[in-house]
């Protein structure tokens, strides 16, 4: 292994620690709550009680379904089935099932708001 190898591979594990503590910023919090929108309104749902949840779409029924502090899509009335391959929503990152005008999304808790707007 040269010196620039050895520099590198210091490098990668020192990101890797330093990024380590921001990594459970990307995990729902514990007890949080989602809001599953559709063409017909929306809903906030538990995220730490068990269930499934099935909101109609513009093309059909989206099934969610919340697992361990988790929502994910586990059928969809869609072609493509993006949605169910998305894996489960996180905070910044919705499920949106497009063709259906379905999403799921974390909601604020209390005392939060955004950081920004955009028009």
């Amino acid at each position: 292994m040269t010196r620039g190898d050895t520099l590198v591979v210091v490098a990668v594990v020192a990101l890797a620690l330093l990024s380590a503590p921001t990594a459970g910023a990307l995990v729902a919090p514990a007890g949080g709550m989602a809001v599953l929108r559709g063409p017909a309104g929306s809903t906030t749902v538990d995220l730490s009680s068990p269930g499934r949840y099935i909101v109609s779409g513009r093309t059909g029924d989206v099934v969610f379904e919340v697992d361990e502090g988790a929502i994910t899509v586990t059928s969809a009335d869609c072609p493509d089935q993006l949605c169910v391959r998305m894996g489960a929503a996180a905070p910044g990152r919705p499920v949106i099932c497009a063709p259906n005008g379905v999403s799921a999304t974390f909601a604020n808790g209390p005392g939060e708001s955004l950081d920004a707007v955009s028009r």
